[in-house]
């Protein structure tokens, strides 16, 4: 099985007891560009302490790599709003179904909230960590913030405001009829007048 040793010994070059070995026998010293996270030495080119993008402009494949990150970044953000939907869709579509999915309903409706914030905040939080990487200015970095940041308080808005009129139902379907009520509108409420 070549395959099969190849894998073998990888691992066992990159796991913590092979790095160790190695360093016992003088293979890996502390030093070098391994245990600094970078197998190629200093930041700069040729050894120099300065960063290389500071001595090479900006090439058509890096401003590439910006915006397939950029949209990578949109599309995780844009699959866990999906998915809050889905689950505030069969919330609502559960709610309308039997009483038993009406109980069913708020954990979809939790659930719809839990994708929608993470999907947000993650968005929100990786996007000014790469600003730089993904090489977006400041503005156009506070107008993704603004469009994220709209999108998800749509949501609550719209899943509020429907769960502020399902209590209002559950409240009305759950009083007990008056049959003092009756006798006001003139219904006589089965007495007699005399």
């Amino acid at each position: 099985m070549v395959l099969g040793g190849w894998w073998r010994a990888a691992l066992r070059c990159t796991s913590g007891a092979g790095l160790y070995i190695r360093w016992k026998q003088g293979h890996l010293r502390v030093g070098n560009g391994f245990w600094r996270g970078s197998f190629h030495g200093p930041v700069g080119p040729r050894g120099s302490s300065q960063p290389s993008s500071a001595s090479n402009p900006i090439t058509e494949l890096d401003k590439a790599d910006a915006w397939l990150l950029r949209k990578a970044h949109e599309t995780g953000f844009l699959s866990w709003f999906r998915n809050g939907l889905l689950s505030t869709g069969i919330g609502v579509i559960s709610y309308v179904q039997s009483d038993m999915g009406r109980e069913a309903a708020y954990g979809f409706f939790i659930l719809g909230g839990i994708c929608v914030t993470y999907g947000s905040a993650s968005y929100l939080v990786s996007l000014f960590i790469l600003r730089r990487t993904m090489m977006l200015s400041l503005a156009t970095t506070a107008l993704n913030a603004t469009a994220v940041l709209s999108v998800a308080l749509f949501w609550l808005c719209a899943i509020s405001l429907y769960i502020g009129r399902l209590e209002v139902e559950i409240v009305h379907d759950d009083e007990p009829e008056d049959e003092s009520s009756d006798d006001d509108y003139g219904g006589g409420g089965g007495k007699s007048e005399k």
